[in-house]
């Protein structure tokens, strides 16, 4: 039975068992050096394509495996190559083996660049400044393609295929509270040396047109927040009596809220309005510029507004609200909260506002207690006063 199998699994493979490991090694490996040989530290190329075929006139398309590799299926003389046009290659790229080894060096393009904290704040890379361990820098949209600086903030990202890329710089804020240096691309009156900008922490996109290429001067800033906040008000409506808002009415409410600083920051506030006033529509920032919007949503009573990315605005925000009064209501306030500021967890007070709302001929809700709540309270005061009077009969 066992020599059945054993038929069987060579008539459907075409090898012999006892030879399906003893073919070559084919290697493809990242020569960073250009050296033509493999040296420590230059990984394999995970997944890379060979070309194989034997003298029988078999030919496949085959996949290294992760430190890659691939071993030939069985011995013999072997033709055996290795292209891509995205990389550069630094051996043959097509070999013959009888049995020996293959390798092939690939070198893919490098971008590199200085990690430096600003701590002058001059926007500019000095001899004199800090260097950066330890910080993250990687491809936009392909994390698996990055790496962290060195002791002397240096970093290269190596392996990149010919194309475009932009790169991403570690946001800190949730690390050490630290934020992107100062670099608008917009800006062509200041010269700044970070090339990553100071709202997104990417780049611009980066053109590889030469396969191998090493592409410098990528360097990315960091510094420390100056005076950050965030507060929001006054609130207030638009012509509109305080002592006469009516059932029937549609206020137009606003409050204004922003934040200060040195740095791009997340911006936004809620408004909190009583149960009598339903929201009809509600408006955010507009930046007159850009045409980009705060965004806004409406949860029941709550109107929330926040920017979807670090801004940096130098005057207020403000929401505003169209609201219908629904019904009458004793006197509550409306509340407008600044959102946390990304580098201080907590805003300056909410600003309150009072308002209450009459029927339309000018009639309002009872303020007086349930009949139940003001029994009790008698029952209560009457109880008290039988024990003190039983209390001093007594004595």
């Amino acid at each position: 039975m066992k020599a059945l199998l054993l038929t069987v699994l060579i008539l459907l493979t075409g090898t012999p068992l006892a030879h399906a490991s003893d073919g070559a090694l084919i290697t493809v490996f990242w020569d960073r050096n250009t050296n033509g040989a493999r040296d420590e530290g230059e990984p394999g190329y995970r997944n890379a394509e060979i070309a194989i075929r034997d003298d029988s006139g078999y030919s496949a398309i085959v996949n290294a495996n992760d430190e890659g590799t691939y071993r030939l299926p069985r011995k013999g003389n072997w033709k055996i190559s290795h292209e891509e046009a995205k990389f550069a290659t630094t051996t043959p790229t097509s070999v013959e083996s009888n049995g020996e080894d293959v390798e092939f060096g690939v070198r893919g393009a490098e971008v590199c660049g200085t990690v430096w904290r600003d701590h002058d704040q001059d926007v500019k890379l000095g001899d004199a400044d800090p260097r950066v361990e330890g910080h993250r820098i990687s491809v936009v949209g392909n994390p698996e393609l990055s790496t962290t600086s060195a002791a002397d903030g240096t970093y290269c990202l190596h392996d990149l295929p010919v194309g475009r890329i932009r790169l991403q710089s570690q946001d800190r804020a949730p690390v050490d509270g630290m934020a992107w240096s100062y670099a608008d691309f917009s800006n062509t009156a200041v010269e700044f040396s970070s090339k990553f900008d100071w709202h997104t922490g990417q780049t611009r996109e980066i053109v590889i047109d030469r396969p191998g290429v090493a592409i410098t001067g990528y360097d990315s800033g960091i510094t420390e927040p100056r005076g950050p906040s965030a507060d929001a008000g006054p609130v207030t409506i638009d012509e509109i009596d305080y002592d006469g808002v009516r059932v029937g009415d549609t206020l137009i409410i606003r409050c204004e809220y922003r934040k200060s600083g040195n740095v791009p920051d997340t911006i936004g506030a809620t408004l909190t309005l009583p149960e009598g006033l339903e929201v009809k529509r509600a408006f955010g920032h507009r930046d007159s510029k850009t045409g980009i919007e705060d965004q806004v949503v409406v949860e029941g009573q709550k109107v929330v507004v926040r920017s979807n990315v670090r801004v940096m605005r130098d005057g207020n925000s403000e929401i505003i609200v169209h609201a219908d009064v629904r019904h009458a209501f004793v006197a509550q306030d409306m509340v407008c909260e600044a959102h946390p500021s990304i580098y201080v967890a907590q805003p300056r007070e909410p600003w309150r506002f009072e308002i209450a709302a009459a029927n339309a001929d000018g009639s309002g809700p009872s303020s007086s207690a349930p009949f139940w709540q003001t029994a009790l309270v008698v029952a209560l005061v009457t109880g008290a006063v039988l024990l003190v009077v039983r209390h001093r009969k007594r004595a």
